[in-house]
C-alpha cells in the first residue's frame, strides 16, 4: 500500500446477535445479488467500496465539526444534530459495506491517513466552523443529496436501490442543517458564538470550493467505458451502479446550478 495510506477492516463484530444490543443497531441490508459477469461484479464492488470510504471519511469530518462546535460553545441542539450526523455517516458506511460484501468484498478499505485525521487548519476556530458549514454541509452534502437522488431514479428497484434510499433520508438532514445555520449566521442569530464574517468572505470561499469540486473525478474512466457496452451496462445497473456519464453530468449540474440556487434562497448571490 502506498505511503500515507492505511487499510482498515470495516466489518461487523457480531453484536447484532445479542438481543439487548441489536435493537440499538441500525439493520444492515441483507442482499443476494443477481448473477453477473466477473467484470461487472468487480466494478460494482469497487463502486460500493468507494461509497463506504466516502461515508467513513464523513464520520471523521462530522467529528471535526462537532469538535469545533464544542470549542465555540455552540447551542446544545446544534451539537446534538452534529453528533447525529456523525452517527448517520457511520451507519451509512455499514450499509455500503453490506452492499460491497454481498459482491465479494473482504471488508478492507484503503484510506488516505490525512483524510482520517482531518487536521485543523491555522485559521481561527470561527473561520473553520463557518467554512465547514458552507463547504461541507451546504455545498458538499447538498451535492451529495442531489447525486443520491439521481442514482435512485436511475436504478431499478433492488436491495441496492433501497440501500441508497435509506441513506438519502439522512442526507436531507445534513444539507438542511447547513442551510439553516447559514441563514441564522447571516441574520445575526449566532453572533454570540459564531459571528457572520460578511457576504464577501462567504461567497469567495464557496466559489473556491466549487472550483475544487469541479476538479474531482467522481467516476473512474474504466467505469465510463464499461457503460459503452450495453450488456455490461445492464449488469452494472442491477448491481446498484448508475450510468457513469449521466452521473458525472448530474454532479457538475449540482455543483454549478444547485449550489448557487440554494445560496440565492438565502439572499447570497455568487458572481
Amino acid at each position: 500500500m502506498a505511503e500515507g495510506w492505511v487499510g482498515l477492516m470495516l466489518e461487523e463484530g457480531g453484536l447484532s446477535g445479542d438481543k439487548g444490543l441489536a435493537r440499538w443497531l441500525r439493520p444492515r441490508p441483507q442482499i443476494e445479488p443477481p448473477a453477473a459477469s466477473p467484470q461487472a461484479t468487480e466494478l460494482a464492488r469497487r463502486s460500493w467500496l468507494d461509497r463506504a470510504r466516502a461515508e467513513y471519511i464523513g464520520v471523521m469530518v462530522a467529528r471535526r465539526l462537532h469538535g469545533l462546535l464544542v470549542d465555540l460553545n455552540a447551542p446544545m441542539d446544534v451539537q446534538e444534530l452534529a453528533l447525529l450526523m456523525q452517527l448517520q455517516e457511520q451507519q451509512h458506511t455499514a450499509i455500503c459495506m453490506a452492499c460491497a460484501t454481498a459482491l465479494g468484498a473482504d471488508g478492507e478499505v484503503a484510506f488516505d491517513v490525512s483524510a482520517l485525521q482531518q487536521p485543523r487548519s491555522e485559521a481561527s476556530v470561527e473561520a473553520q466552523a463557518w467554512q465547514m458549514i458552507c463547504g461541507t454541509l451546504v455545498c458538499g452534502e447538498g451535492v451529495a443529496l442531489a447525486l443520491i437522488g439521481h442514482a435512485i431514479n436511475a436504478l431499478p428497484p433492488s436491495p441496492f436501490q433501497a440501500a441508497l434510499s435509506e441513506i438519502a433520508g439522512d442526507e436531507v438532514l445534513h444539507t438542511r442543517l447547513g442551510e439553516v445555520l447559514l441563514a441564522q449566521m447571516r441574520a445575526g442569530e449566532t453572533a454570540d458564538w459564531l459571528p457572520w464574517p460578511g457576504d464577501g468572505p462567504i461567497l469567495e470561499f464557496v466559489a473556491r470550493y466549487q472550483a475544487h469540486m469541479r476538479g474531482r473525478a467522481v467516476v473512474e474512466p474504466d467505469e465510463i467505458a464499461a457503460f459503452e457496452d450495453p450488456a455490461l451496462a445492464a449488469e452494472l445497473i442491477t448491481l446498484g451502479v448508475p450510468p457513469a456519464g449521466a452521473f458525472r453530468a448530474a454532479y457538475l449540474q449540482a455543483v454549478d446550478a444547485r449550489i448557487p440556487r440554494r445560496l440565492a434562497s438565502l439572499s447570497l448571490t455568487l458572481g
